[in-house]
């Protein structure tokens, strides 16, 4: 008699009604779901960018031999563009050196 009259435990199980199987399945897409985009977002907040990571592992050691690289590539750049210039000058001058003589030589010729 004593047992029937104590006042049930806090952690006592309560009796739950049952969930029919299609809004069970909705229950869990829709848990699954804010457990991916709660994940997402908490690694989108603490990742670096790539390049920021990549250059702040060595205190800039990185960043330093990728500017001389770059350094070197603009200046290899301009010198092969000052070289077809010039060639391209060269040529030219040449060019018209053979079309004045030319002249010359016919006007000379020609009387």
């Amino acid at each position: 008699m004593m047992l029937l009259l104590r006042a049930p435990a806090p952690f006592a199980y309560a009796k739950v009604e049952k969930v029919d199987a299609e809004e069970a399945r909705h229950l869990q897409a829709q848990y699954l779901i804010h457990k991916v985009l709660e994940d997402s977002s908490a690694a989108r907040g603490r990742r670096r960018p790539a390049a920021a990571a990549f250059l702040a592992r060595r205190g800039g050691a990185k960043a330093r031999q990728i500017g001389v690289r770059l350094r070197r590539l603009r200046l290899a750049a301009r010198s092969v563009r000052l070289r077809l210039c010039r060639g391209l000058r060269r040529h030219l001058r040449s060019l018209r050196r053979l079309i004045v003589r030319g002249s010359m030589a016919q006007q000379l010729g020609s009387p």
